[in-house]
């Protein structure tokens, strides 16, 4: 249990650890859009990455040291560490000045491209005469060769095929040198015999045909390499058209939702009366919904949504400073709480709009063709509580068309004309426990 608990914590460490997507992510908090941010991004990568390469050469090189009598093993060894800081600190230096100065962003990438090709050419000519001081005498000899791979791999982390290009043609000038100098010394044994000899037994043995191999073989990654990074290229330069027309796309909807909400907002001030007769509203509504077992969990959204039309300024930004994914994201996850309070202003008008038809009409309203838009208008739980509790405030508050009313008259006022728009059970529980409602305005 132990041992399994173990390998558990170990899964969830790597599972939630971001240490690598900070360190090591390309595209880790950076707008993809723009290239100046995409450089300097990946120029404080690719400066973890020589970083990391840099400790990796110490250690090749403390094992090639590790009993070997040449000093000049060790020294290598201990000199590496300092030029390692020394780079990362000018690498950081250039990068430090940030994304806006292009210049510099450039100018670091040429310097850890550069710098990766002069130290893993370095490594490989010590790995090549390591041990012994003569050619072939390191066993590690190739895996040397594999660095200047390595580096040319590095390098195309840039995606940029210009650079590449560049660096392609540059490197294998260089390595082509390092073939006939390092990896095959021409010159020295070239000094040892008969020239004209010499040239014809190189250009028939085999060490002209591994240099041939190994020019084709280099040539070929370099090709694909190449084709990778144009590749990736282009999809980049997709994925920078789509997420452009996307943030267009995003754009427009905020500013039309915006435009809609503004239009659809009420745009009066409320006063402190009717700021109260909500707070009241709100406890009626808590009431009832309990005596109609609504769960509690469900009761305080039914509270939240009685006073949305007061705090309507409070469920969105209506003046957005920065339009972006973000803006569009956050306006996306508030579309059900925009869409709740256009339906709470509907159902304001509507009470509103039913009190006043009522009033006007009389107790023998009888128009049956708007009773029935009314009840088609209002036809949910939640809607039928503010409804009937909204009327019973309504006609026991003041209004500029009608006088305040006592509870009595208010209830006698709700049994008719005002049932028809109610849902029976609404108003049975409401009717019911009437004293309640009554306790409720009137210690408030």
């Amino acid at each position: 249990m132990k041992s399994s608990n173990f390998k558990n914590k170990i899964k969830n460490f790597f599972k939630t650890s971001t240490f690598f997507q900070d360190k090591f992510g390309f595209e880790n908090g950076i707008d993809i859009t723009d290239d100046n941010k995409v450089l300097f991004r990946k120029n404080i990568v690719i400066k973890n990455i020589i970083f990391v390469t840099n400790l990796i050469y110490t250690l090749i090189f403390t094992v090639v040291s590790i009993g070997t009598p040449n000093t000049s093993n060790w020294l290598l060894t201990i000199l590496l560490l300092p030029v390692t800081f020394f780079v990362n600190w000018i690498l950081g230096k250039m990068i430090k000045k940030g994304p806006d100065d292009k210049i510099s962003q450039m100018i670091a990438m040429y310097i850890a491209a550069f710098y990766m090709f002069l130290s893993a050419i370095l490594v490989y000519i010590k790995l090549k005469y390591g041990e012994s001081g003569s050619p072939g005498g390191s066993y590690l000899s190739e895996c040397g060769y594999i660095l200047l791979y390595y580096s040319l791999l590095i390098c195309a982390f840039y995606q940029d095929k210009k650079m590449l290009k560049y660096v392609n043609i540059i490197l294998l000038i260089l390595i082509t040198i390092l073939h006939f100098t390092v990896t095959y010394s021409i010159v020295a044994l070239a000094g040892q015999g008969d020239p004209i000899q010499f040239l014809i037994d190189f250009f028939t043995g085999t060490q002209f045909r591994d240099i041939i191999i190994r020019t084709i073989l280099l040539g070929l990654f370099m090709l694909v390499l190449y084709i990778y990074v144009a590749m990736t290229n282009t999809i980049a330069l997709e994925r920078v058209k789509e997420t452009s027309k996307r943030r267009a796309v995003e754009n427009d909807y905020v500013d039309t939702v915006l435009s809609l909400l503004k239009v659809s907002m009420p745009h009066d001030i409320y006063t402190e009366d009717e700021k109260k007769e909500t707070e009241i509203l709100c406890l009626m509504v808590k009431k009832l919904a309990s005596l109609l077992s609504v769960d509690p969990n469900e009761i305080e959204s039914y509270v939240n949504y009685a006073k949305l039309h007061i705090d309507y300024e409070n469920v969105i930004d209506f003046e957005p400073k920065v339009k972006n994914t973000l803006t569009y994201l956050t306006l996306k996850s508030q579309a059900f709480d925009a869409i709740d309070l256009i339906k709470r202003v509907e159902l304001k008008r509507k009470t509103e709009e039913i009190l006043r038809h009522v009033l006007d009409s009389g107790n023998n309203s009888d128009d049956d063709e708007f009773v029935k838009s009314a009840r088609n208008a209002i036809t949910d739980l939640k809607s039928q509580i503010i409804l009937i509790c909204d009327i019973y405030i309504s006609l026991r508050s003041y209004r500029i068309y009608k006088k305040a009313n006592n509870h009595k008259y208010a209830m006698e006022y709700m049994e008719k004309p005002f049932n028809v728009y109610f849902d029976s059970l609404v108003y049975d529980r409401f009717s019911k426990f009437d004293s309640d409602f009554e306790a409720i305005y009137d210690e408030e």
